[in-house]
């Protein structure tokens, strides 16, 4: 491209680009393996870990949201989720994860996670009578064998 003098002064003049050798790099740098991401109850806090969404949640919420005057649409946008998802939630056929139930508890100012409850373990009967196991057999063998040590080393 051609320009005057004065114009010629604006720019900087057009440079082909150096041809560099076409002799191709060898890499032999292996390639680091993927860094396997961390399970789902490792990436969440540890106050969340103990958590679990209360189970009446649908009733929960539909009812705070009643009560602050808000429809699914508006409830959707504030927690930023869609409104097919509230929905789901609200019938009971979704469960929140863990993010979704803080922003919703947050919103509503209501109280979705719930600490963690285990079943209580089941009580064996008092009178029942104990089994024999393996375990108990191999340890009566083994004092056994001990005690006929002991009376040989004595002779």
């Amino acid at each position: 491209m051609t320009a005057c003098d004065s114009c010629a002064r604006l720019g900087t003049p057009y440079q082909e680009p150096k041809v560099v050798s076409a002799v191709p790099l060898i890499v032999t740098a292996r390639p680091k393996p993927p860094i396997p991401p961390l399970p789902a109850d490792r990436r969440a806090p540890r106050e969340i870990r103990g958590l679990d969404v209360a189970e009446n949640y649908p009733q929960i919420i539909q009812k705070a949201r009643k009560k602050h005057a808000l429809s699914q649409e508006d409830l959707a946008l504030k927690v930023k989720e869609r409104l097919s998802i509230i929905q789901k939630i609200e019938l009971g056929k979704m469960v929140p994860d863990m993010r979704l139930a803080r922003a919703i508890e947050h919103v509503l100012r209501v109280k979705l996670l719930v600490p963690r409850s285990e079943p209580p373990a089941p009580k064996l009967p008092t009178n029942a009578t104990r089994q024999i196991t393996v375990a108990d057999v191999a340890m009566i063998r083994k004092k056994e064998e001990k005690d006929a040590s002991e009376l040989k080393a004595e002779r």
